[in-house]
């Protein structure tokens, strides 16, 4: 028997090699931590490119609805009364128009309906309670029409047409929440921004109208807040923004 210092040497050792694990160890954990880099950046880039990229200017003063400057007479037709009042006339010329409503005394129902020549129900522009000032889109097919009120209280109703009013002046921003219609402007001011605010599921639109209440190519629909800047082309001059929004809205052109 050979011998080995110290104690018998047995030749079944020389058989045995420890299996060396580290590297594979090793290739195991690199490989692991590329994996969670590539998780993370993915889904770092993902959650960058959800988050809404939206701002309300906070240097300009939150305004009501939009009440234009009306410079020419000849486009409004302006009804006033105490009390309530039915088959009021009034004519449309097909333009772009818009609805005005004041009465600051009304303690009940403040509400306006419009009927064609024949007495069929056509609109409903106004139904309030209280004292109101509203203003709304008015515009029908040329005609003869009549509107009942009802009110309790001493009343101012106009019927604007909407080309009959001088440019907007650019750049003009506005700030403002619910329904207004903004313009007119020239075709030469077709730099659009728009931004929102509300709450999820609150509707926010922007239509481009035309004098004659045509829509255009623009249309701006969301759901959620959000911001949009858009150059406007094959656009009419002038033309018309019709904004509807249940949240804080924010309208630019220039």
């Amino acid at each position: 028997m050979v011998t080995r210092r110290g104690r018998p040497y047995d030749p079944a050792w020389d058989l045995w090699r420890p299996v060396r694990r580290w590297p594979g160890i090793l290739i195991t954990a690199l490989v692991t931590v590329g994996l969670i880099v590539a998780v993370a950046y993915h889904f770092q880039h993902r959650i960058a490119q959800a988050k809404p990229a939206y701002s309300i200017p906070v240097n300009y003063n939150l305004k009501g609805q939009y009440y234009p400057p009306v410079v020419d007479p000849t486009g409004v037709q302006t009804f006033s009364g105490t009390s309530s009042r039915f088959a009021i006339p009034f004519t449309s010329n097909g333009h772009l128009s818009i609805w005005t409503f004041k009465c600051r005394s009304c303690v009940t129902n403040f509400a306006v309906t419009v009927r064609g020549n024949l007495g069929k129900l056509v609109d409903i522009p106004l139904n309030a309670i209280g004292p109101t000032r509203y203003t709304t889109l008015g515009s029908y097919p040329a005609g003869q029409y009549t509107f009942d009120i009802m009110a309790d209280g001493p009343w101012t109703v106009s019927l604007i047409d909407e080309t009959k009013l001088a440019i907007v002046k650019t750049p003009f921003s506005y700030l403002s929440a619910g329904s207004s219609v903004l313009g007119p402007f020239s075709a030469s001011s077709n730099h659009l921004v728009t931004a929102y605010v509300a709450r999820l599921g609150q509707l926010f639109t922007v239509q481009l109208l035309d004098g004659n209440n045509h829509s255009y190519g623009y249309k701006d629909f969301r759901i959620r807040s959000g911001s949009k800047s858009t150059v406007l082309t094959g656009i009419p001059n002038p033309y018309f923004l019709d904004v509807q929004g249940q949240g804080l809205w924010y309208v630019s052109v220039k």
